[in-house]
């Protein structure tokens, strides 16, 4: 860890005495392929879908592959079962460690189960297997030289008033993993991502509005849309990327371009009543997911999202902004001698670019989930079939599954998921070809272009 945190003071004094360079620093390379490994929390992917789309807004010239590596249900011997299969199998140069509780057996910690005999121990158990397993974990992707970043893992929703039977004790298990993980982080000399310390304190600011609410969900296990971007803010805090968008100070009165960062500003003209120039951003603005406010609980757009424009030394009055043919609002030279955010106004043409690769982000994660949805029923259903691409031999694993769910809740629910990997297995191959071409089309139309700005005065 020492010599991580001598990386990122090194890093910041770098980034201080330069300037349109500052777009290039990222802790991830060109060509790097990153695995987020877990149960159902990473298989559905939230939190390193917005990581994904913030590296692919923020820095568009490079390619770099996030990879599922998640199997709903799986407990860490699952993991490391499957890791030279599913995980080291896709060649990963990082992987990014996030254990859920499943190991801990939630039903364990259940107010009907309190006075068991030999519960204590039961729970005492299971907790040592995560703790053990995350060390055998680490030392496998050592040996294997994969780059490792550790996330703790994400809370178990105890305080709520949820729908859901309450496991009460489970978080308490949980911050003792995340306290484990920062000594094998210090261990290892590894990087650390505290996603279950940030959670819990959203968590406790969520409940003091609404005890009936929750930053995880009704289940007191999965995370909502709001909560994997939380976990995504930690992320992107905790690891070293840039935080700008672009940034660009003018001395209108003298028509000099004072400081340019991260972008290239150019073909300056200015009048005594409008000021006009040519703007290429290295980066486009992180455009909002449905269901994200991104500064409900601290400011995402400051810290990280910073598509500063200053114009300096303009006669009092008010302004109206164009780029391109985009009106995107009138400000006061007050507010332009300030600074404005841009990166707030989703009508500029680069947040509108950066929609764009949003929806078609959308798409390849609903593909990439039905693909591992594939994996996510081999590894939990046809484990033990030798030939998985019989279809006769996995139709009878499905109906002796459904045979002992017959009269049981989740009867439905196996009955669809069956359905869908019969559907979906023969195109596997055409899947994967799909989302190579969405990917394909992201990279390119992640690519920043020069944008006309005119300000005018009113």
């Amino acid at each position: 860890m020492k010599k991580l945190q001598k990386s990122l003071i090194a890093l910041s004094i770098f980034l201080c005495c330069t300037d349109v360079a500052i777009g290039q620093q990222s802790l991830f390379r060109d060509g790097d392929r990153i695995a987020f490994i877990g149960s159902s929390i990473a298989m559905k992917g939230g939190n390193f879908h917005y990581i994904n789309l913030f590296y692919a807004t923020r820095y568009p010239g490079t390619s770099i592959t996030f990879l599922n590596g998640g199997i709903g249900g799986d407990i860490t011997n699952g993991i490391i079962e499957r890791m030279d299969e599913d995980i080291l199998s896709q060649k990963p140069t990082w992987v990014i460690m996030m254990l859920e509780e499943n190991d801990l057996q939630v039903g364990l910690y259940y107010k009907s189960r309190q006075g068991e005999e030999g519960i204590a121990e039961k729970r005492h158990q299971w907790l040592n297997n995560w703790l053990k397993n995350a060390d055998s974990i680490i030392r496998i992707l050592k040996k294997a030289n994969v780059k490792i970043i550790l996330e703790t893992p994400s809370i178990y929703d105890q305080t709520g008033n949820l729908p859901v039977e309450n496991g009460y004790g489970v978080n308490d298990s949980l911050q003792k993993c995340a306290a484990y993980l920062k000594q094998l982080a210090k261990k290892y000399d590894l990087p650390l991502v505290d996603c279950w310390t940030i959670l819990n304190d959203v968590n406790k600011i969520v409940q003091q509005k609404d005890i009936t609410n929750s930053i995880i969900g009704n289940d007191r296990v999965h995370i909502s849309p709001m909560g994997y971007f939380v976990m995504a803010y930690e992320f992107l805090k905790s690891i070293p990327a840039n935080p700008i968008v672009s940034k660009t100070v003018i001395d209108s009165r003298n028509s000099k371009i004072m400081s340019q960062e991260n972008c290239s500003v150019t073909n300056l003209k200015t009048s005594a009543a409008q000021l006009q120039f040519l703007l290429e951003s290295n980066s486009l603005p992180f455009p909002s997911p449905e269901g994200v406010n991104v500064d409900s609980f601290f400011s995402f757009s400051t810290e990280l999202n910073s598509e500063i424009l200053r114009v300096k030394k303009m006669k009092k009055g008010n302004y109206q902004l164009i780029i391109d043919e985009n009106n995107v609002g009138i400000f006061s030279a007050n507010e332009l001698k300030k600074g404005i955010n841009l990166s707030l106004y989703k009508n500029t043409p680069q947040y509108v670019q950066a929609s764009r690769v949003l929806a078609l982000f959308e798409e390849y994660w609903k593909l990439e989930y039905s693909l591992r949805r594939l994996k996510f029923i081999e590894y939990n259903y046809l484990g033990k079939l030798q030939n998985k691409d019989n279809p006769d031999e996995v139709q009878k694993a499905f109906d002796e599954v459904l045979d002992r769910f017959k009269q049981k809740e989740g009867y439905n629910y196996l009955k669809n998921t069956f359905a869908e990997y019969k559907a979906n297995k023969p195109v596997e191959k055409d899947l994967v070809s799909k989302s190579d071409s969405l990917l394909h089309s992201i990279r390119s139309i992640s690519m920043p272009a020069g944008h006309q700005y005119k300000i005018t005065r009113l």
